[in-house]
């Protein structure tokens, strides 16, 4: 699992296969699950299936949350996410009505403010949990009504998204269809590639792979690939997973937490990533490119948040993340650390 070449630090995950089965359940199955073929999927299946009369978002997120939305059978509202990734304040909720949908996200494994989602429940709506960045973590479900996890996000599977229900809504009624093979089969030769290369094959035509599959992925009532569900359940070592992330977050913590987005992490937390803001991201973000270190963008949000919400742009203009995960070890974590300081001391 750990990155043998010590080439390149980040990007897709390779395909995850070992062999010998694990027999410990992953703790975010809980047997009221709907297995799709990506996380996207359970937002659109939640909004068709539900019929809320307004579906509320935070006003920092992926624009594939917007995508999953249709918009001709209900509303869409923002609710104000600062700068530090906080709800700003209660006072939408009084807008909130009875059988809407709320949209939390858990930031980067981080949990979102369970006092503002109280609240929201008190009024009658459905709470969506978006642990989509939270796979690991413990405090996922604690008060939410439905759970979103995206495993593709965390280990090397070509497909993927889990939508959990509540015991009082139990899974009726919902027959799913399969991806288009086409598409599917790009996104697997991606992951292949990418373990190929992790073990020593020159090539990186992994990523236009990757690049094709992300731009035409589905979205609808899709199933869940049986290699991806085989994968998510027996092959993959989810405590090491949790312990690598964590130790890694923790070594990049003890020289960045000046940049650090949360510059603690609780012991329920396992992380997606390290999230960093810097004025001149952009700048040092190439820096770290030159060096072979890719952290992806969380998330790039101008044309699509409405520009109101300030906050929420100045974030999306500072803001990356640099991989912590299972990967890598503390070599690893010294070397991302050591490039960034030089390069932020640099852009200055």
């Amino acid at each position: 699992m750990i990155n043998k070449t010590n080439t390149i630090i980040g990007g897709l995950f390779g395909l995850e296969y070992e062999e010998t089965p694990k027999e410990v359940t992953p703790s975010f199955i809980s047997g009221r699950d709907l297995f799709l073929v990506n996380g996207r999927s359970g937002i659109w299946l939640l909004v068709n299936r539900l019929r809320p009369p307004q579906v509320w978002v935070p006003s920092y997120l992926c624009h594939t949350i917007l995508g999953a939305i249709t918009r001709n059978a209900t509303v869409l509202r923002f609710y104000e996410v600062d700068y530090d990734l906080r709800i700003r304040s209660s006072q939408w909720i009084s807008e909130v009505n009875f059988g809407d949908l709320v949209i939390f996200i858990d930031y980067f494994g981080f949990p979102y403010d369970h006092q503002i989602g109280a609240s929201v429940k008190e009024k009658g709506a459905w709470l969506l949990e978006d642990a989509c960045q939270a796979l690991l973590s413990n405090h996922v479900g604690k008060i939410s009504d439905f759970a979103l996890f995206s495993p593709r996000k965390w280990i090397g599977v070509p497909d993927g998204g889990i939508l959990r229900f509540p015991e009082s809504n139990p899974i009726n009624g919902i027959s799913l269809e399969t991806h288009t093979a086409a598409w599917w089969l790009k996104a697997l030769q991606a992951t292949i590639l990418r373990r190929e290369f992790d073990d020593g094959l020159p090539t990186r035509e992994w990523f236009k792979l990757f690049r094709e599959a992300e731009d035409t992925a589905p979205t609808g009532p899709y199933a869940m690939s049986q290699l991806t569900k085989a994968i998510i359940e027996y092959s993959v070592d989810y405590s090491f997973v949790a312990k690598r992330r964590r130790d890694n977050y923790c070594k990049l913590l003890e020289k960045l937490a000046d940049y650090a987005v949360f510059v603690q992490i609780d012991p329920d937390v396992v992380p997606l990533g390290f999230p960093v803001r810097v004025a001149k991201r952009n700048a040092i973000r190439q820096a770290l490119f030159d060096h072979q270190i890719y952290p992806p963008v969380h998330w790039l949000i101008e044309g699509i948040i409405p520009p109101e919400y300030e906050d929420s742009h100045r974030l999306a203009g500072e803001i990356m993340t640099l991989p912590c995960d299972q990967r890598y070890g503390p070599e690893d974590m010294k070397r991302i650390a050591e490039v960034f300081l030089e390069s932020s001391t640099q852009h200055e």
